[in-house]
């Protein structure tokens, strides 16, 4: 195999390694989802269908966010406003009435797995809470909120996916518009042929597909950006959801970050984000010197190691803002994973 940790999912087989460890990890799950292609069509057909039965006065985003979501939301609705928020502090509760009023909605996003909420029942706004970077973590499970939303395709091996629940109630969500969308379904085909071609790329060590693989996928993000609707997903990908959702990537994500927090030497340059109890989403590094995160960065791609930005066009006034996240999912075995503190460390070694 080709070692490559980051960056995008390649395809699974059920006969493969990775798929089979995934496996012993069940969770069961007695919530009543309904499907979606991205959880941007997810959220969009959340307020769409919460404006169009009552009046909004404001959609409530917090200020550090996905700038792709923002810009759905900005595109689509004019009544929107910003809250602020520490996105690497997760000690203090967000006190939604001082800003926010029962005609409101407002948009928690469960940063890394490790947020929790508090908020009352009643007297408060409508509450969506995005887990996308948090699947089955505590408060993805334990959610009070009125709606919850989340993209998989950042959790497991599929081309696209995302879900919406009501944690409060098993009424039908399926909310869709029956047009067709041909920006989702080009993105849809981009993404599953690059899954493809990384497959090849991985397990056959077919290096000169490399660039191609990267061309589908580039080019499904820049399709995916174009989506405008909520559309019912076709049942293939319906299919391949449901094949995973309720597998357990905590479970083997916790395991590597331990050796991980164990192993990893300290760096003044950069400092851990984790929280007692919780799984985060993957490894997550934040720096306050925007010249040694790069310098980290291209260090660590020329190892073929490769962290994401979260988010490279979202800023924030905090001193420590600049947020690097590794994966260190199922697809990695803990060969992989010394391989990861080894270069971490030897840049910190080179960079004291």
């Amino acid at each position: 195999m080709n070692r490559e940790i980051g960056s995008s999912f390649y395809e699974l087989h059920e006969s493969d390694r990775e798929f089979q460890i995934l496996k012993q990890y069940v969770v069961t799950l007695d919530i009543n989802f309904a499907y979606y292609y991205s959880g941007r069509n997810a959220i969009l057909a959340l307020l769409k269908n919460i404006t169009n039965k009552q009046t909004i006065n404001t959609i409530w985003l917090p200020e550090y966010y996905c700038d792709t979501v923002v810009n759905l939301v900005l595109f689509n609705f004019n009544n929107i406003k910003y809250y602020a928020i520490n996105p690497f502090e997760f000690n203090e509760e967000i006190e939604i009435t001082t800003f926010a009023s029962r005609s409101d909605i407002v948009i928690l996003n469960n940063y890394w797995g490790l947020s929790t909420f508090g908020y009352q029942d009643k007297n408060r706004p409508i509450i969506i809470e995005d887990h996308s970077h948090g699947w089955l973590s505590k408060q993805s499970l334990h959610s009070k909120a009125d709606y919850c939303f989340c993209s998989l395709r950042k959790t497991y091996p599929i081309p696209l996916g995302a879900i919406i629940w009501s944690p409060n109630s098993k009424n039908d969500l399926n909310i869709y518009k029956n047009i067709e969308d041909k920006s989702i379904l080009k993105a849809l085909t981009s993404f599953d042929k690059s899954m493809r071609l990384k497959r090849k790329f991985i397990k056959e060590k077919e290096i000169d597909l490399k660039k191609e693989y990267l061309s589908f996928l580039n080019k499904g993000e820049d399709m995916l950006c174009l989506s405008n609707t909520y559309t019912e997903p076709k049942k293939v990908l319906i299919s391949k959801i449901k094949n995973y959702i309720n597998l357990d990537v905590n479970c083997i994500k916790n395991e590597h970050l331990e050796y991980i927090y164990k192993h990893l030497d300290t760096s003044k340059h950069f400092k851990i984000i984790k929280r007692d109890g919780f799984t985060s989403f993957g490894l997550l590094l934040l720096f306050k010197d925007k010249s040694m995160f790069n310098a980290f960065k291209t260090q660590l791609i020329s190892d073929n190691i490769y962290p994401a930005h979260l988010w490279p066009n979202t800023t924030i006034n905090t001193g420590w803002k600049y947020l690097f996240n590794i994966h260190v999912d199922f697809r990695y075995n803990i060969e992989d994973i010394c391989y990861l503190v080894e270069k971490i460390n030897l840049w910190s070694k080179n960079n004291v």
